[in-house]
């Protein structure tokens, strides 16, 4: 079901320059559930100006109603950030979206874990995926990821391997699965429980930029990301970043003597993170010093548990 509340929401966001801000500003109106919405321009600036076009609010009110069909034709959900069912965590995120779209079961849990990393992990990125995944699923936290190739695959995978509650969070509408090739992890993903959750309106497809906002969204449902490995442009460097930047946890596992004989590319990043130098760290990551605090090293296995701990104490 799709309320009334969120249908009007919508329908205001459909208007020229009413954006998440002015959106807040309308919901903490105290009228806003009775009245409509020229009787709210008349004390909401932006919404006022957006009227004075001529056929806006209709203009409006049927780009929502051709939203929502398309959510309905789905079975799909529309959240907005004022509803219960709005993840907790998310909402505390200082830039989460005001509304999320959604198929399946959203966790309401403080027990939730991002696991990224780059597409083409090394050997032992992979392995490390599968065991911290492995550890974090058994012990019931829900698997937050991108459904993207490589980690993020592995990340869901794993999780429902071991009957655990997974989210996909996706660069654009739920019209589509990018990549395709992992439709039937999507399927999947939804019936065992998990959820598919964007922030992107139906038919917008996977743009470069809707990345960098997804990871951050990533970031945002979770206590904290596990970054597995990474070069020094990946764009698992966005949810890591956003991670600190929410004073959440970083953990990145140190890379393996192998990989270095290799020089491996992928891990570029987990050499800096974990065995560089603060200067080198705060380049990468563009946190402030005192957020190096919350990354956490991963050398061995013993090291999940305190992983664990720090997650739930922070």
């Amino acid at each position: 079901m799709i309320t009334d509340t969120n249908k009007k929401l919508l329908t205001l966001r459909k208007l020229d320059q009413v954006g998440p801000a002015t959106l807040r500003k309308i919901i903490a109106d105290p009228s806003f559930e009775s009245e409509s919405i020229p009787q709210l321009a008349l004390r909401h600036d932006k919404v006022a100006k957006a009227l004075i076009k001529d056929g806006a609010l209709a203009e409006a009110i049927a780009a929502a109603e051709t939203a929502i069909a398309n959510l309905k034709s789905l079975g799909a959900m529309l959240l907005s950030e004022q509803d219960d069912q709005y993840p907790q965590l998310l909402r505390c995120a200082p830039e989460h979206p005001f509304f999320l779209a959604y198929l399946g079961n959203i966790p309401q849990t403080q027990k939730a874990l991002t696991i990224i990393g780059t597409r083409q992990p090394t050997a032992h990125g992979s392995v490390i995926a599968e065991r911290v995944t492995t550890y974090f699923s058994e012990n019931g936290w829900s698997i937050i990821s991108g459904l993207a190739l490589g980690c993020d695959a592995i990340a869901h995978r794993v999780a429902l391997d071991c009957g655990a509650h997974t989210v996909a969070v996706l660069a654009h509408g739920l019209h589509t699965i990018a990549p395709k090739s992992n439709d039937s992890l999507a399927q999947r993903i939804l019936a065992n429980g998990g959820a598919l959750i964007t922030e992107f309106v139906f038919g917008e497809d996977p743009i470069p930029r809707n990345f960098a906002t997804r990871d951050k969204t990533q970031a945002g449902m979770s206590r904290g990301v596990v970054m597995i490995q990474s070069d020094l442009i990946g764009g698992s460097l966005h949810a890591s970043r956003a991670s600190l930047g929410y004073g959440r946890i970083l953990a990145v596992p140190a890379v393996t003597e192998r990989d270095l004989v290799n020089q491996e590319p992928k891990i570029a990043a987990n050499r800096i993170l974990v065995g560089g130098s603060e200067t080198q760290k705060l380049e990468l990551l563009k946190c402030k010093p005192q957020e190096l605090k919350r990354v956490f090293g991963i050398r061995s296995k013993a090291d999940y548990e305190l992983l664990e701990q720090l997650l739930i104490q922070n």
